[in-house]
């Protein structure tokens, strides 16, 4: 799968399940800095994300709640 594709899915999987706008993600949000996402919504995003690329849960590590880095761990770690 193409990055772009990883990060549009993911992008949408965040705006779904926090309900928040299209323009309040990009590749630099924070989720919890700048989305106030809390324990239970990242967990919840983690089985969205971990179901729908195929890959391992991700950890609650504080450099994996930017988008960015998101992205590149489903890249990395996607069986897509």
């Amino acid at each position: 799968m193409e990055y772009n594709d990883i990060y549009q899915k993911a992008k949408e999987l965040i705006v779904d399940y926090l309900r928040v706008e299209e323009n309040e993600v990009n590749l630099e949000t924070d989720l919890v800095e700048d989305l106030c996402a809390d324990s239970i919504a990242l967990v919840e995003l983690g089985f969205k994300f971990s179901e729908t690329f195929s890959v391992p849960m991700i950890d609650a590590k504080p450099e994996l709640f930017v988008v960015k880095n998101i992205v590149d761990f489903l890249q990395e770690n996607g069986m897509n």
